[in-house]
């Protein structure tokens, strides 16, 4: 609401309306338990470029820990607002540090961009203005979001290719209590090698039965 605030009174003043969109898909952290990605860091990006261009200061909408991929632009409810932002006429100019902070779906990335630039612009800091009215940017867009998402999805088939690999090696006890990965506290009998015959143990639950015909 804070946000929204501004706006109203940014228009009320007669400035510009800008607003900068910042965006992670994650909250994992590195070795020296700072985050991989930063969010801040795209916050100082914008805040350095409108000042630079000498442009009011950029009132921020965040979504933190939320993928541009894995769901629709439904999903990241900061984004939705400010679309309903820019179609209330609150906002005339977004900034973003690159495309896939904005989408990393074609489908998703053109239809809202479509909508937003009707009534303002986009920048984006690594690749310019965006668009989808003039030939050259719409082609410039379509790419960009192309290459965002055939990217995304290269990374979840060899995620979901890496589980399927470790779980096809799991013994049927560890398949159904722990599927998807193994853990180092496992108390299988035959993952601590206790030299009793597995199967005959194991097929005396029903549950653990099914799974050894499988």
């Amino acid at each position: 609401m804070a946000a929204t605030a501004g706006l109203k009174r940014e228009n009320t003043a007669g400035y510009k309306m800008i607003a900068g969109y910042i965006r992670v898909s994650d909250a994992k952290l590195k070795d020296d338990l700072s985050r991989r990605q930063d969010i801040q860091r795209q916050q100082e990006k914008i805040k350095s470029y409108c000042k630079n261009n000498q442009l009011p200061e950029p009132i921020f909408f965040s979504d933190d820990n939320l993928s541009a991929f894995k769901d629709d632009y439904s999903s990241r409810p900061e984004f939705v607002r400010l679309l309903h932002e820019v179609k209330a006429n609150r906002v005339n100019h977004i900034i973003v540090e690159d495309m896939t902070r904005w989408s990393r779906r074609i489908e998703d990335g053109l239809r809202t961009l479509r909508e937003v630039t009707e009534k303002a612009k986009v920048t984006s800091l690594a690749e310019g203005e965006l668009g989808v009215t003039i030939p050259e940017q719409w082609f410039k867009s379509a790419i960009g979001f192309l290459m965002a998402e055939w990217s995304s999805r290269i990374t979840a088939y060899k995620v979901k290719s890496g589980m399927e690999r470790a779980l096809s090696k799991l013994c049927p006890y560890c398949k159904i209590h722990h599927p998807g990965r193994h853990p180092k506290t496992c108390k299988c009998p035959k993952c601590l090698g206790e030299g009793k015959n597995f199967h005959n143990l194991m097929s005396e639950n029903k549950e653990i039965k099914g799974a050894l015909k499988g």
